[in-house]
């Protein structure tokens, strides 16, 4: 495991702008805690950077954490990767396992193969009231297998008002077009590193003809035209995009997991 790596992926991650940011980051000596003023979901709110040696440590850590995230409306969610010990114990449910990856040999774009018999177009646009609306269309399945159909409906308004923070990294908003129908949307995150896919949804009904991958291969495209050294994503592990990347050239590089208290 590359811990310098996964490092700056942390950074990157966490501080790049995703569509928004955090609305805070409250940091203590033994902790911090992440959280966002409107979305309640756990992947913006969280406890995570636990320093604790002993389970006594820990168990006192988090009775004060819990206190803080708790006086924001938000459950008690840990945030943690397999490298970080934390203590947890039956107290504590996996409520998600994310699959960092990255794409590094750029020059093996030209022989990914997504076999899909559309001209697919990625168009980037400005206008976030139609990008907003037109995520939840993308997310909002109604397929229980689909682990993101219930996204929380506070996305929309977020993203409808969404405003550039002051911060390094620049943020493209994509619709994915056939024959000038939007059938998906995805994000380009970057900065003069790292190109960050995020958010990335087809609607339902343009599924399984290869229109992701072909996001997918443009976006890289776009990370090796902007002399950028590997692309990364997230996505829940053991839920099938993840063997879709995989099959596609990405490489696993990290584990993080989400724990809420019972």
């Amino acid at each position: 495991m590359d811990l310098k790596l996964i490092k700056k992926l942390e950074y990157f991650h966490l501080y790049s702008s995703l569509g928004f940011t955090f609305s805070g980051v409250d940091k203590y000596e033994k902790y911090n805690i992440f959280y966002h003023n409107q979305i309640k979901d756990v992947y913006f709110n969280f406890i995570t950077d636990i320093n604790a040696n002993t389970k006594e440590d820990f168990d006192k850590i988090m009775q004060e954490a819990s206190t803080k995230i708790k006086a924001k409306n938000r459950d008690v969610v840990v945030y943690t990767s397999p490298t970080k010990k934390t203590f947890l114990d039956d107290a504590y449910e996996l409520v998600s396992s994310e699959v960092w990856q990255i794409y590094k040999d750029l020059n093996k774009i030209k022989f990914i193969k997504t076999n899909c018999p559309f001209e697919v177009t990625l168009e980037p646009t400005n206008d976030m009231k139609l990008y907003s609306e037109e995520l939840i269309k993308a997310y909002q399945t109604g397929d229980p297998q689909d682990p993101y159909g219930d996204l929380d409906i506070t996305y929309q308004e977020v993203y409808a008002n969404y405003t550039k923070p002051q911060n390094n990294f620049t943020c493209e908003f994509l619709f994915a077009k056939i024959n000038n129908e939007i059938v998906g949307i995805t994000q380009g995150v970057y900065d003069n590193e790292i190109y960050g896919i995020y958010g990335l949804a087809v609607k339902k009904q343009f599924r399984n003809q290869g229109i992701g991958k072909e996001i997918v291969k443009q976006q890289l495209q776009m990370c090796k035209n902007k002399n950028l050294q590997l692309a990364f994503l997230q996505t829940e592990d053991a839920y099938y995009p993840a063997d879709i990347y995989r099959k596609l050239g990405f490489e696993d590089v990290c584990m993080k997991y989400y724990y809420r208290k019972k």
